[in-house]
């Protein structure tokens, strides 16, 4: 019976940890975020070029990491132009307007 508290102990401290850890992951820290227009820019995220099937993302380009493209890659054959609307910083997030 004494082992009852003690588990119940833990599990409320790994609630609290998984809490904390998910409020300070960088995904959330102040240095992801926009603080203005500037910060974001449309990216093509894909490997393909405008020319050939480009996949555009409207992205925080201090914190954008390019993929690793491979040497061969199949692109579909379809313009693909950088999208006309604007990528803008709104409550410190990249979107699209």
């Amino acid at each position: 019976m004494e082992t009852i508290p003690l588990t119940i102990l833990i599990v409320l401290f790994a609630v609290y940890l998984g809490i904390f850890l998910a409020r300070t992951s960088p995904s959330v820290l102040p240095e992801n975020l926009c603080s203005s227009d500037e910060d974001c820019e449309w990216k093509i995220t894909n490997c393909c070029p405008e020319n050939a099937g480009a996949r555009w993302e409207c992205v925080n380009k201090k914190t954008f990491v390019p993929p690793k493209c491979p040497e061969l890659i199949i692109c579909p054959q379809v313009i693909s132009p950088k999208p006309a609307r604007a990528c803008v910083c709104e409550n410190g997030e990249c979107v699209v307007k």
